[in-house]
């Protein structure tokens, strides 16, 4: 298979993937959300891991079939701006296969940390709280922020050279300043910020985007093709 096909089966799975975790966020017990504190994440997923472990399996997974993806849709406009186009592809796949570690150390890390913190006296739950992050990537800067750039540069190159249609184009520019913004509210602090932005770019945005370029992908002619 070539490369833009592998990459539009790809892309097409990331995008699901996308809306496969926003579904099964919505299923998490409020303990196990992002914004507790790990004192309350802890016991409560010691008690009921499931849906957390599943987030971690489909974010994992779905990033690692990201690199596929960003291949191909790279690959695509390339010719628009080869230069910029293969740095921030580059980016883009140093950012997806940290969230895949992160994914996958998040699933050997937590029922770790979770018995031993339900086990532990005052003084070593302390201790657990303060290293209990298997994020590698805890403020989103690759997951997120190269992403979010490539996926603005991917759009700009596209709309220059008329690879993919129009509206695709604006909405991956939408997906790319979102994920900017996400880091921004990690930053800052802003539990608002980036509940709106990830929720708007990851469970919407970004399914729209990856799957309709794979659609493209896959049948063969973008346009502007020859």
């Amino acid at each position: 298979m070539s490369v833009q096909r592998v990459g539009g089966a790809c892309a097409v799975v990331v995008g699901l993937s996308y809306v496969l975790v926003g579904i099964t966020y919505l299923l998490l017990p409020n303990e196990q959300r992002p914004e507790a504190p790990s004192a309350t994440f802890l016991p409560s997923y010691a008690a009921n891991p499931t849906f957390a472990r599943l987030i971690n399996w489909e974010t994992a997974l779905g990033a690692l079939f990201a690199v596929g993806a960003v291949m191909a849709i790279t690959e695509l406009v390339r010719e628009a701006g080869p230069g910029i186009a293969r740095w921030t592809g580059n980016l883009a796949v140093i950012g997806f296969a940290a969230t895949a570690i992160s994914g996958f150390r998040a699933l050997a890390v937590q029922p770790l940390m979770a018995s031993s913190y339900v086990a532990a006296d005052a003084s070593a739950k302390a201790a657990i709280v303060a290293n209990s992050n298997p994020n590698l990537d805890p403020d989103g800067w690759l997951g997120f922020g190269v992403v979010g750039v490539w996926a603005i540069v991917t759009s700009v190159l596209a709309l220059r050279s008329n690879r993919l249609p129009r509206l695709l184009s604006y909405v991956g520019f939408a997906v790319g300043v979102l994920y900017i913004v996400v880091v921004a509210g990690n930053v800052t602090h802003t539990e608002a910020l980036i509940a709106l932005a990830a929720g708007l770019g990851g469970v919407i945005m970004a399914p729209i985007w990856f799957i309709g370029i794979g659609l493209t992908l896959l049948r063969g002619r973008a346009p502007g093709s020859a």
